[in-house]
């Protein structure tokens, strides 16, 4: 996982930012288009805008119809986006990430501590990484892998995921293995062109025989 957003917390901290206050981008003191950063404060963007690079420390980010941003990075905050939104990537620390429908991220996601929820008719170009929250994805388009340490995995309706769904034993940079199991969902309709690997114990609910035979067991006193 990409552990560059600290640093970017960081250089946050010692920046002259908008601070304290809601940023609106669409307004005329926020033009369309545009970086936009914020300290304690929360950043949305208006219906039909496209913002830059938002980055917020203590602050969500919300961003309405048919908006969108650049890359999106967040410390202590959750984003809620509404339906039909375009974001190059996500990157997130503590916080959940939420959408209404048909979501597109054209990189990566990328969470510690918390949800993300991908709703139907989405795609999300690259990798969905967590440690610790859970993943759930109905009826969208994955163009990479699926990894996590510790959060529960569902997937359903129709969703296809191109690349492998993966159980990391670890992660040292962020915390460590929880003791209590996380369960994989995937239901019937579901595709997986990769593998299911699992490098610590995963409770498992797999509708389809072809899907469960992809599963690669590779951690030490497995059943």
């Amino acid at each position: 996982m990409n552990k560059s957003l600290v640093a970017g917390a960081i250089l946050l901290a010692t920046s002259s930012l908008l601070s304290g206050c809601v940023v609106h981008v669409g307004n005329a003191s926020a033009m369309d288009g545009s970086d936009f950063s914020s300290i304690l404060g929360n950043i949305d963007i208006a219906e039909g805008k496209h913002a830059g690079d938002i980055s917020s420390v203590n602050g969500n980010v919300e961003i309405s119809d048919n908006a969108g941003a650049d890359d999106v990075s967040i410390v202590n905050g959750n984003l809620e986006m509404e339906s039909h939104v375009t974001v190059s990537s996500i990157d997130i620390v503590n916080g959940d990430i939420t959408a209404t429908s048909h979501l597109t991220v054209t990189n990566d996601i990328e969470s510690v501590n918390g949800d993300i929820l991908i709703p139907a008719h989405s795609k999300v170009g690259g990798d969905i990484e967590t440690v610790n929250g859970d993943i759930s994805i109905t009826n969208s388009t994955i163009g990479s892998d699926i990894e996590t340490v510790n959060g529960d995995i569902t997937l359903t309706d129709n969703t296809h995921i191109a690349g492998d769904i993966i159980y990391r034993a670890s992660e040292s940079s962020w915390g460590k293995m929880s003791d209590s199991t996380p369960t994989l969902v995937i239901d019937a309709s579901v595709s997986v062109d990769g593998d299911i690997i699992l490098e610590r114990p995963v409770n498992l609910e797999i509708e389809n025989q072809a899907i469960e035979q992809k599963v690669v067991v590779s951690y030490r006193n497995a059943q």
